[in-house]
């Protein structure tokens, strides 16, 4: 498609050519910004020509100009200022969620779903987090090595992942090769415990060592199967034990000496250069990450430690994770678990969910986090299947309808939630590399902007109002005016230079 520019930007382009150096992008005169919506459920005050209920809807382009014109907000862009460098956003192919997506359609609807989730013309999911064994998502509890007392893990397998887990994180990563797969573990095997099972208790001093190993044979495991694992976090909330499903508790003291004293040189020495990430906990308990950088770098470790993950079941703001960046600004911050349910998502016919959950994927990513990495891929109309099934309220990004148990019949009944879409105006446009950049923001207009490497730039930004507010997006000298209907969010995204 030929794009039109400004004569200036012509001439400047042809003689950047005709000198052998790489062609400028065009500048901000006449640049068209695509302009995409969603609305909440119900919408008070629909945008014109969309009914209630748009959903990741692209609407008319919006051209900057110099003119001027009056407006309730403006979303100043300065892309001179830069802050974290993204991985991506994505969610976790659970047991539960591979399950249904292998079981419970057939290979069109399959191919269907994924490229929604994966692919090009989907919302084009970079990320995902991977339980390392069983989670509470699942339909029962296992790790990679049962067998009491096998020191030498020759009884090591991933044999139980194989059938679905392995084929549907492939099939994520043929949709979109540049993947990047995070590993967290539950538990460890419940032998290495004090407690002696899955369900709580705490790793005995002596199996540090093998479970460093452990580790490492998983990731060469996944490795073997065309999977590389980017980064592991130690221990999936290390601060909770629970006996009603695999969970497993480190303090600071436990996950400093894991990491410095074995896994990190377990690691090293294989030549493996997956990335170790500590915590991957609450917001509110960010002095635990805090404690375990600062030990290891006291203990002339800190190379081992790639930076700390957090988790948003607490009261937090994600306020805590910039704390924790300006602590150790040579370490980064990943969000590596949300998930979504009746406690913060409401299915009472009120925009409060919708609210909380754009507000939460702003403030994440304006507080340092490289990624957004959500819950459930797929869970079923009864949200499971789950350990916690009597209990469970969590929400999939996609809905799968499942009738029974059984590893047959397919449904192919799929309803996308709000999930999607509201992650969809980030991982559709904002891509792996890209850098968070400067706007000004505030509670009755929230934002956040990003630059791509290509050069094109993103800004997401939602009205909680209950009335249309006139947004104006100042990109150096250039600006347009874009009318944001009440508790809706969008995204523009647009090429060039400033002028």
């Amino acid at each position: 498609m030929f794009k039109r520019i400004g004569l200036a930007a012509l001439i400047a382009t042809l003689l950047a050519g005709s000198g052998g150096l790489v062609p400028q992008p065009v500048s901000a005169a006449g640049e068209t910004a695509e302009v995409w919506i969603t609305t909440s459920d119900p919408n008070t005050e629909p945008a014109v020509g969309l009914s209630a209920g748009a959903r990741l809807t692209r609407i008319g382009d919006k051209s900057f100009s110099s003119a001027t014109g009056s407006s309730d907000y403006t979303i100043t862009i300065n892309e001179g200022t830069t802050y974290q460098q993204m991985d991506g956003f994505g969610v976790s192919l659970t047991d539960s969620s591979a399950w249904l997506l292998n079981y419970k359609l057939n290979a069109a609807k399959r191919a269907e779903v994924m490229e929604k989730l994966f692919g090009n013309t989907g919302i084009g999911l970079s990320v995902l987090r991977q339980p390392m064994g069983s989670s509470d998502f699942t339909w029962s509890a296992y790790t990679y090595d049962d067998t009491a007392g096998d020191t030498s893990l020759g009884q090591f397998t991933i044999s139980r992942d194989l059938p679905y887990i392995v084929p549907m994180v492939k099939a994520a990563i043929a949709k979109n090769p540049g993947i990047k797969v995070f590993a967290s573990p539950w538990s460890a095997p419940a032998w290495m415990k004090y407690s002696g099972t899955l369900n709580g208790g705490k790793l005995k001093a002596e199996y540090y060592q093998t479970y460093a190993d452990y580790f490492k044979k998983y990731i060469q495991a996944y490795q073997a199967q065309g999977i590389p694992i980017y980064a592991v976090t130690v221990q999936n909330e290390p601060m909770y034990e629970t006996g009603a499903y695999p969970s497993m508790g480190m303090n600071e003291q436990d996950e400093t000496g894991f990491i410095g004293d074995y896994l990190g040189p377990t690691l090293q020495n294989a030549g493996i250069n997956t990335k170790i990430i500590a915590f991957d906990h609450n917001y509110l308990n960010w002095s635990f990450p805090n404690t375990v950088v600062q030990n290891l770098k006291n203990s002339g470790k800190a190379s081992y430690i790639a930076g700390s993950a957090f988790h948003h079941y607490d009261s937090g703001d994600g306020s805590q994770m910039t704390s924790m960046h300006n602590a150790h600004p040579d370490k980064d911050i990943w969000f590596t678990e949300g998930g979504f349910g009746t406690w913060n998502d409401p299915q009472n016919g009120t925009s409060q969910g919708f609210d909380n959950m754009i507000t939460e994927f702003i403030n994440i990513t304006r507080n340092w986090s490289k990624s957004v990495i959500l819950w459930n891929a797929a869970l079923d109309q009864k949200d499971g299947p789950a350990l916690l099934s009597a209990y469970n309220t969590n929400r999939g990004m996609v809905t799968i309808q499942n009738s029974d148990n059984s590893n047959s019949n397919p449904e192919n009944n799929v309803t996308y939630t709000k999930q999607y879409y509201l992650l969809g105006h980030f991982s559709k446009f904002v891509v792996p590399g890209a850098y968070r950049i400067q706007t000004n923001t505030s509670n009755d207009l929230k934002n956040v902007a990003f630059k791509n490497p290509d050069g094109s730039k993103v800004v997401v930004a939602y009205n909680p109002q209950t009335s249309t507010k006139n947004v104006k997006i100042q990109w150096g000298s250039q600006s347009f005016i874009v009318n944001v209907p009440a508790k809706s969010v969008m995204t523009y995204k647009w090429y060039g230079n400033p002028s």
